[in-house]
């Protein structure tokens, strides 16, 4: 008998504190903590979708926790988790020393003085309208010689992947794997949502390293040599052909 009523004691104790523990989370406002767990119906998508606004006054949406962005003041916004804030028309390209798909060592500041740079980032070889941006930039490679200019395509493929776009598309210029996308980074234009390859871009670097042209879409537009070619004949003074965009 005395261990029954120690029992439906217990039990009775249980009970009244899953009481005072239900009271508890039903009557704290949406945002307030309880023993450090958020609560409310916002508290679950917090660290993830919570949007903020930038100095500038610009909504912006929080990076994840397990893809950190960091936010500049010009930042553009585009949609959760996808940034764009690529260098800006004005100012220094940022200097790099890379490897080439075919094993050649490049660094852009080795073009100051001797060469126009137009630097084309590309999703990857998976891509086909990447695939058709390249072949154009290709038949018409010529005509970027013409105008002191060197093109150098990035992408976030590894070796294989860039040797793969290279022999498909019968590349001549440089074909640089940015695997650990630091280029991509650095120039400002990783698709978060992507897992940080690179969003559709192109830069026009002059023979002084400064950024002459500066093109980043979030919408799929890819540059062609029609939209290319006459930023670089402003640099030179030379006409550059007239073209269509799928010629």
């Amino acid at each position: 008998m005395k261990t029954s009523a120690r029992l439906w004691i217990v039990l009775a104790s249980l009970v009244v504190a899953m009481g005072v523990v239900y009271a508890l989370t039903t009557s704290t406002p949406p945002g307030q903590s309880i023993g450090g767990m958020a609560t409310g119906t916002g508290a679950s998508t917090a660290s993830s979708t919570a949007s903020t606004t930038a100095s500038s006054g610009t909504p912006v949406a929080a990076a994840g926790p397990s893809e950190p962005v960091s936010l500049s003041p010009d930042l553009m916004h585009t949609d959760a988790y996808e940034f764009l804030d690529p260098v800006p028309v004005g100012r220094k390209a940022p200097d790099f020393t890379a490897t080439t798909a075919e094993g050649k060592a490049i660094k852009l500041s080795d073009y100051r003085n001797q060469k126009n740079v137009v630097l084309i980032f590309y999703q990857g070889s998976f891509c086909s309208v990447c695939g058709a941006q390249l072949t154009n930039l290709q038949n018409h490679f010529s005509d970027f010689k013409a105008q002191d200019a060197e093109i150098i395509a990035i992408s976030a493929d590894d070796k294989v992947h860039a040797m793969q776009s290279v022999g498909e598309h019968g590349l001549t210029f440089p074909v640089i794997p940015d695997e650990g996308k630091k280029l991509i980074h650095d120039f400002g234009i990783p698709n978060v949502s992507k897992k940080g390859i690179a969003w559709p871009s192109a830069f026009v670097i002059d023979k002084k390293g400064v950024v002459q042209m500066s093109f980043a879409n979030s919408e799929g537009h890819r540059l062609h040599s029609n939209e290319i070619l006459p930023v670089l004949s402003k640099l030179t003074g030379r006409p550059a052909p007239v073209l269509d965009y799928d010629n």
